[in-house]
């Protein structure tokens, strides 16, 4: 079934993303193996060094992100810009300005498996 969420609708709520309280809005979760949310970062928020078991996309929708992939310079990706990590790839992300981020993931749920 289509799901329709108008901006007011949005459910926005404090969740932990590796030891960092960080605002949240799902987007879509479902039976597709993929997951995709927006997520506030306020300036200097830094989501400390992390790896991820699966690919992860990281769209900025406003603000400004640095990225610093484990042996390799950092990165700045201004509103417009993407990323993408590679399954277990080493990364630490620092919001530069307040960014607002749309995040797509893979996941594995247990349901998916069967």
């Amino acid at each position: 079934m289509t799901k329709y969420v108008n901006i007011e609708d949005r459910n926005w709520k404090g969740i932990d993303v590796r030891g960092v309280t960080m605002e949240a809005c799902r987007l879509w979760e479902g039976k597709h193996n993929v997951r995709a949310g927006l997520f506030r970062m306020p300036k200097e928020m830094q989501v400390p060094m992390h790896h991820h078991p699966y690919w992860v996309q990281v769209y900025v929708v406003s603000g400004k992100m640095e990225v610093r992939a484990e042996g390799c310079e950092a990165q700045m990706i201004d509103a417009g810009g993407y990323y993408f990590v590679e399954p277990g790839e080493t990364h630490v992300e620092t919001a530069v300005e307040d960014t607002l981020l749309l995040v797509i993931s893979e996941e594995e749920r247990e349901e998916m498996r069967q």
